[in-house]
């Protein structure tokens, strides 16, 4: 009986462990998949498309950039620069290189450091995965 009950409480921990790995290898493989998104969105300028905008983020982000939009418009219109350095022209005596260098995450806030133009910057969102769709829900510029 005590063979049974010890194998019994052994088989428990064996299955608490799996499912604990499973998890956080799920984790994992989330965190990448949104950092791979992430550096695809900054590198080929996909933050300027307004239909990428609007099937990934949410509707409050989306009022939050067309609030910060400053400029007259007959329609919709985004402040699409603000996932950007906020640089309008290259950085003198750079190779006016625009690219990710880097990104950490804390909970659903991802922190990317990129290059616009030769110019260095970190930018932060707020990101997670809905109904299978990775969904930008908020930001903050520290430009």
């Amino acid at each position: 009986m005590k063979r049974i009950l010890g194998l019994l409480v052994l088989s428990l921990f064996v299955l608490s462990v799996i499912k604990s790995s499973a998890q956080s290898s799920s984790k994992t493989t989330s965190e990448n998949t949104i950092k791979s998104f992430i550096t695809k969105m900054y590198n080929e300028g996909q933050y300027e498309d307004y239909a990428f905008l609007q099937k990934h983020c949410s509707q409050e982000l989306l009022q939050k950039l067309q609030e910060a939009y400053p400029y007259d418009t007959d329609g919709v219109a985004y402040a699409t620069w603000l996932f950007r350095s906020g640089m309008q022209d290259a950085k003198p005596e750079s190779d006016e290189k625009t690219t990710m260098l880097d990104i950490k995450n804390k909970g659903d806030w991802y922190t990317y450091t990129a290059l616009d133009m030769g110019w260095k910057f970190t930018n932060s969102i707020k990101v997670i995965i809905k109904d299978n769709r990775i969904v930008i829900t908020d930001m903050l510029v520290t430009q």
